[in-house]
């Protein structure tokens, strides 16, 4: 019942809070108008619970449900939020490499759920090879560790591995020994201590919070172009196959190669032409003169892979199509982050710096549990 409860009330909750921080307004797109300003927590439940319903609230459901069993059964102290945070899950009742091991599972259990929230299509979890074509791309689902090797993903993780066991997991055992016979005055100092403590670590993991969360829905390609390059390969077609019925290409009949001497005699003895008439004074038509060469083959035109109806791609996400249905605008794929530190100054040049602390109050109060 507890677990029913849990799922209830942070599936909605995370879903808002991931498409939040995802949120990309540019301030120079705001000013021209092309994307409406920046959203609040508050305007973004509206939005999504006005466009997606109870649907929108449930999105990342089932990938959620999985990495909660699965860390429960195999980690047994369970998840140590009660949301999917971008933190990773960190005990001190384990050991270090346990963590390591339990933050790297964690990593594809976010990316998955993060992608799932934001998708513009509805994923069936009945048609899973569909919702792996959309949530994943090629060069991911051919190889899963690649997951792993999205720029600036797993080191944000692991700077926030290291201040938990470098810096707030000691300083936390130095100012409150869990055993103690303090008084009342020194236990508020220490408490103080506590609190202070917690500002610092919020101070550098709200901002690594938000940057996961940009990275965790930016898809490895394996190092090729985007596909809105014209000469970047295209590996769409075997997953627009999936939903859409291929074109019948065009078979044109072989072109016969006429030898030029031929074609000149045929011209010389065809019908001569009817008099003109009097009344059209058309000039007189000269002889084709036919040019020799070797003719060409008809070459059939590929036919590009036709996207999705509702304006995505299924490797490539949402179309840059800007309207008023859209739920969460998210930075565009042809423009990826390049790492921890470029995502920063991006996110400071192009939206400015209050975005890489959105609900900081979340992390603080995280730094208690």
């Amino acid at each position: 019942m507890l677990f029913f409860l849990d799922l209830v009330l942070s599936v909605p909750f995370n879903g808002i809070l991931v498409r939040y921080r995802a949120a990309s307004h540019s301030k120079a797109s705001v000013e021209d108008g092309s994307v409406p300003p920046a959203p609040t927590f508050i305007s973004m439940s509206k939005r999504v619970w006005r466009l997606q319903g109870i649907e929108g609230l449930s999105r990342g459901l089932m990938p959620t449900i999985a990495a909660t069993m699965f860390f429960t059964l195999f980690w047994l102290y369970g998840m140590p939020k009660v949301y999917l945070s971008p933190s990773p899950p960190l005990s001190a009742r384990v050991s270090l490499n346990t963590d390591v091991i339990a933050t790297l599972f964690y990593t594809i259990f976010i990316v998955t759920v993060y992608r799932a929230i934001t998708s513009p299509r509805k994923l069936d979890i009945l048609h899973a090879r569909e919702a792996l074509h959309i949530l994943f791309s090629a060069h991911e689902r051919k190889k899963p560790w690649v997951i792993l090797q999205i720029p600036g993903l797993l080191p944000a993780l692991f700077i926030n591995f290291g201040l938990y066991y470098g810096i707030i997991q000691p300083m936390s055992t130095v100012i409150m020994p869990f055993y103690n016979n303090f008084s009342s005055l020194e236990y508020a100092l220490r408490y103080v201590g506590l609190v202070l403590l917690a500002l610092l670590s919020t101070a550098i993991c709200a901002p690594l919070e938000v940057i996961t969360t940009r990275l965790a829905l930016q898809r490895n390609y394996g190092g090729q172009a985007f596909v809105d390059d014209p000469t970047a390969p295209n590996d769409t077609e075997s997953a627009a196959a999936i939903l859409v019925v291929q074109p019948v290409p065009v078979v044109s009949p072989p072109v016969v190669e006429v030898p030029a001497s031929e074609t000149q005699a045929q011209i010389e003895t065809a019908v001569e032409p009817e008099p003109l008439s009097e009344k059209a004074a058309h000039p007189a038509e000269k002889p084709v003169e036919t040019a020799p060469g070797v003719a060409q083959s008809v070459e059939t035109v590929p036919t590009a892979t036709p996207a999705a109806t509702n304006g995505t791609d299924l490797e490539h996400g949402q179309v840059a199509v800007d309207t008023d249905d859209v739920v969460v605008h998210l930075r565009g794929e042809n423009e990826p982050y390049l790492g921890l530190v470029d995502c920063a100054k991006k996110i400071v040049a192009e939206e400015g710096w209050p975005v890489l602390y959105r609900m900081w109050f979340l992390t603080f109060l995280g730094s208690f549990l």
